[in-house]
């Protein structure tokens, strides 16, 4: 694994060769053709292998310390030079299908863990029902992609503790309720509004 994401760091998806891997890795490319028979299947394992979610999901009875634990376990991946690699050939090479398919097929085991903590949130009465737990992952995990690979920002425990305290207390006070199509902010209460 460690040989298949330095490959896919200095050449991308389109122009990976098992080849290369296999010589990087000091094996015969059938080794790698016996357990991975595509490259897609190599490229797919070397993306979980490399996943924030290898760990078993936090379960520390309050919603924010488990989210920031999942947020960490984000920037740990991604701090990695194999997770840096990875993420800039997701980012470059998304258009292309093959790559869209291994991030489609990840992406349900990936949230997992999120929805977990946050349907949890809600049964303890953290989060209102009917909130969309969705658009929350994507907020967190999206700003701190954001920070970490756009904006080359740093992104200490302090920012990861604010961007998820800014998620969960706009969530809690209704902001991430599903709405109905053509649903506007005025029909939103906001903690601290006059509602006369």
């Amino acid at each position: 694994m460690q040989a298949a994401a330095a490959e896919i760091a200095r050449a991308g998806y389109a122009a990976l060769r098992v080849e290369d891997v296999a010589a990087r890795a000091g094996v015969n490319k059938t080794t790698v053709y016996r357990r991975w028979p595509t490259k897609a299947e190599l490229v797919k394992a070397t993306l979980r292998s490399f996943s924030d979610d290898r760990e078993a999901p936090p379960d520390t009875g309050a919603l924010r310390l488990d989210l920031l634990e999942l947020v960490r376990r984000v920037v740990a991946a991604a701090s990695t030079p194999e997770g840096q690699g990875i993420s800039r050939m997701l980012m470059a090479e998304m258009h292309v299908p093959e790559v869209e398919a291994l991030v489609r097929a990840l992406r349900e085991e990936r949230l997992a863990p999120w929805r977990d903590a946050l349907e949890r949130g809600v049964a303890r009465g953290e989060l209102p029902p009917g909130t969309d737990l969705d658009l929350m992952v994507e907020m967190i995990r999206g700003t701190v992609t954001n920070r970490l690979f756009r904006l080359r920002a740093p992104v200490d425990d302090g920012v990861l503790a604010s961007i998820v305290d800014i998620v969960v207390l706009g969530a809690k006070a209704g902001g991430a309720l599903r709405r109905a199509p053509g649903a506007t902010s005025a029909n939103i209460h906001v903690i601290g509004d006059d509602p006369g």
